[in-house]
């Protein structure tokens, strides 16, 4: 059970975290020079791609429990109080990682959050 709430929290988070890019780069300024290709369009790719992914964790995920076996309350009441504490954590960890990508870059944000993320989780692969 544990990992099948794993992947509907991953599942979410990733689309969240597509939604929100989508936002930031619709804010950004274009250029008059540009013709046809703008900045926007390489990170709107990867939140689209993202946001795919997502979707696709979360409706496998939703499918396998409900063609699995009958959904009794107590799994349903656990998925939605697994770790709270954890997941808050990890959405602290990704504000500051979008705040420190500004800041320090991706090469040197990118391999500290995950670190984080790993060590929280307990994963060591």
């Amino acid at each position: 059970m544990k990992k099948k709430s794993m992947d509907i929290i991953s599942g979410a988070a990733l689309i969240l975290f597509a939604v929100w890019g989508w936002y930031e780069t619709s804010i950004w300024k274009e250029s008059a020079a540009s013709s046809g290709i703008s900045v926007k369009v390489y990170p709107r790719a990867v939140f689209t791609g993202l946001g795919i992914c997502g979707a696709i964790i979360l409706i496998r995920t939703l499918i396998k429990l409900v063609r699995g076996k009958d959904l009794s309350l107590s799994e349903l009441s656990a998925i939605i109080e697994m770790h709270p504490v954890k997941v808050l954590i990890t959405i602290v960890l990704m504000l500051l990682y979008i705040f420190a990508l500004r800041a320090f870059g991706f090469l040197f944000t990118t391999p500290v959050f995950l670190y984080l993320s790993m060590l929280l989780f307990g994963e060591r692969r």
